[in-house]
């Protein structure tokens, strides 16, 4: 275990730094002075954050990075502690949380007065500190006493294989993302070794068909596909080359169905216009009907994001109701990692009350590491229930969650998260998080291994030095731990939702 250290003479500042958009984004960078035991130094963070992934109204409001850069000096340095003692790993969490809950009461509506990256490159790079000057591993701070702790379960890793939708002009794909996992692996680097084989070999198969190789934003494949299941399809015909049985592998999708409902006209009458494919307009049946023919075109298909749109939160729950009992259904762009979204949709007892059974988790969406903590834990059944109410009062929010909760019938907070918790949902991190030489992202997935199965995990295809310093890290901390004599697991199929069932 780590020393008692004392952190203090803390700094922070922002500054541009470029964006693996092509564009530009902000970075913090902190400074503390450390002593641990008879050692005393400075340390030196940084974190950068995503750019242009956090432009909607009910998530964290990105402000000009010039703005953000003031706003970190004049807003939020001086909230910054004295000194932070940290004699056990929650005490950093402890000091993280304080330090949030502050940049929550004061910064507005979904930060949008100190702006929402000037608040998420300040609170993250903050945790950095904290972690880096005590010598613990960020593994270490949840888990139990070592004598009790004998297994970490590592998440399963989504491998963006096909892209289409807004990502790909000319496509004839609505659905965004699609994924191969490798969901039967000793270990998460073989998770990666089987990852890497795939990509080559769909490399390969795209140059027999005489097809370009390009990849989009996230890495995954660009080519002009012929209709939504072609990509599934040759998932598929990778696998079986790669000699991979069903139970090996599994497949998911990013619908992003947000992109298929536009216009004010289609949200009004909750119609869906498939206009990348050329199927014309479907109503909520019509759409479920066809996310049902995507989980049904394999039997290993385990995960489907997005299946409708931001503001549609009926389409979800009729896609929770008939078959939440088949895939895991994950929200992102209805919930956008805000507790006050996160709890009333997975709050009531009923499987046909719910939005879905799984949430994607983004640092840059929640615009704090704690809150994004925290929509992780409430998620994974394991918030304390009064930290929970303290942000969602600090936020303005807490009467409109208790509101939205008596309308499923769940008359407490605590009666909310105890359903939650009861009912096994999962969480899905996402590589919308971090840039620059950030390895912050991993942090999420890392935290909860020693505690729960229920973990995903996506940053993009197994290219790119953006995807590989979220992934790296994974590989690094089993090594780490493998050392300690602690078994890790890769989640596999028992990560998924308690409710869900995979019959291969």
């Amino acid at each position: 275990m780590a020393k008692e250290t004392i952190v203090s003479k803390f700094t922070v500042k922002g500054r541009e730094i470029l964006s693996s958009y092509a564009s530009f984004t902000l970075e913090g960078e902190m400074t503390a002075y450390v002593q641990r035991g008879k050692e005393c130094f400075t340390i030196l963070e940084r974190n950068g954050i995503a750019k242009g992934t956090s432009d909607g109204e009910a998530e964290a409001i990105y402000i000009d990075n010039d703005k953000a850069i003031k706003s970190i000096e004049k807003n939020i340095a001086p909230l910054l502690p004295k000194k932070v003692v940290i004699k056990k790993p929650q005490d950093i969490l402890d000091a993280c949380a304080e330090f949030d809950l502050k940049l929550v009461a004061a910064a507005g509506p979904n930060k949008k007065n100190w702006g929402g990256n000037a608040c998420l490159a300040a609170s993250t790079v903050f945790f950095q500190t904290l972690l880096k000057a005590s010598g613990y591993r960020v593994w270490e701070l949840l888990a139990p006493a070592k004598n009790k702790f004998k297994t970490f379960y590592m998440p399963n890793i989504a491998f963006n294989m096909v892209c289409g939708g807004e990502h790909v002009p000319g496509t004839k794909q609505d659905i965004q993302e699609m994924f191969f996992f490798s969901m039967n692996s000793k270990s998460v680097k073989e998770v990666f070794t089987t990852g890497t084989k795939f990509f080559r070999q769909f490399e390969k198969n795209l140059v027999r068909d005489g097809l370009p190789t390009g990849t989009a934003k996230e890495r995954g494949f660009v080519f002009p596909v012929k209709d939504n299941f072609e990509g599934l399809n040759r998932i598929k015909e990778c696998a079986e080359q790669l000699g991979l049985k069903a139970s090996d592998f599994a497949i998911g999708t990013d619908n992003a169905f947000s992109e298929i409902q536009k216009t004010e006209e289609l949200r009004k009458e909750g119609r869906y216009d498939m206009r990348f494919s050329g199927q014309g307009e479907k109503s909520r049946e019509e759409l479920i009907n066809f996310n049902w023919s995507i989980v049904q075109s394999s039997p290993n298909f385990v995960t489907m994001e997005d299946p409708g749109s931001e503001s549609d939160p009926t389409t979800h729950k009729m896609m929770t109701g008939k078959y939440g009992d088949r895939v895991q259904i994950v929200i992102d762009d209805a919930a956008v990692t805000q507790l006050r979204f996160i709890i009333p949709f997975l709050a009531s007892p009923k499987r046909d009350e719910r939005c879905g059974n799984s949430v994607l988790i983004k640092l840059n969406q929640a615009g704090t590491f704690t809150e994004t903590r925290l929509a992780s834990e409430v998620v994974l059944g394991l918030a304390d229930p009064e930290l929970v109410a303290e942000f969602l009062e600090a936020r303005g929010d807490l009467n409109g969650v208790l509101a939205a909760l008596q309308e499923v019938k769940v008359k407490s907070l605590e009666q909310a998260l105890a359903n939650i918790k009861k009912a096994g949902f999962s969480a899905f991190f996402s590589h919308r998080s971090t840039e620059g030489s950030s390895e912050f992202l991993p942090y999420m997935p890392l935290l909860y291994g020693s505690l729960s199965r229920r973990l995903w995990f996506k940053a993009g295809a197994p290219n790119g030095e953006r995807n590989l310093q979220n992934y790296n890290p994974l590989i690094r901390a089993e090594e780490e731990m493998k050392a300690e004599k602690i078994k890790t697991v890769v989640a596999g199929l028992a990560g998924l939702p308690k409710e869900v069932s995979i019959k291969l």
